[in-house]
């Protein structure tokens, strides 16, 4: 196989584009062991804390975790605004332009 010098960009984008996005995060939070039923109180006692813990770290994450998708959201949103100012000042395109343009929805 042969790759032209067009074929290598493309490639390369393709692959800049990949490393672009992270890997999704792990929780990282720790199940707790649940003790064997015949087990002192003491035992169940600390296991019940820390399944309160198990949960905190989980729900701390979610939290997280959508507060960043909301920012990703924001910055797309705002992305797209500047695309579109772009195009009606640049190219001259007005405001109330059909996009996508009528009959193209097939």
């Amino acid at each position: 196989m042969r790759l032209t010098v067009p074929g290598l960009i493309v490639c390369g984008l393709l692959s800049a584009a990949a490393a672009a996005h992270d890997a999704a995060p792990d929780h990282g939070c720790r199940e707790p062991v649940r003790p064997a039923d015949d087990q002192n109180d003491v035992l169940w006692q600390r296991f019940l804390d820390d399944v309160d813990a198990y949960r905190g770290c989980i729900s701390d994450f979610v939290d997280a975790s959508q507060a960043a998708a909301a920012a990703h959201g924001e910055a797309a949103r705002a992305a797209t605004g500047d695309w579109n100012a772009f195009v009606r000042r640049e190219l001259n395109v007005p405001e109330d332009y059909p996009w996508p343009p009528e009959g193209a929805d097939g």
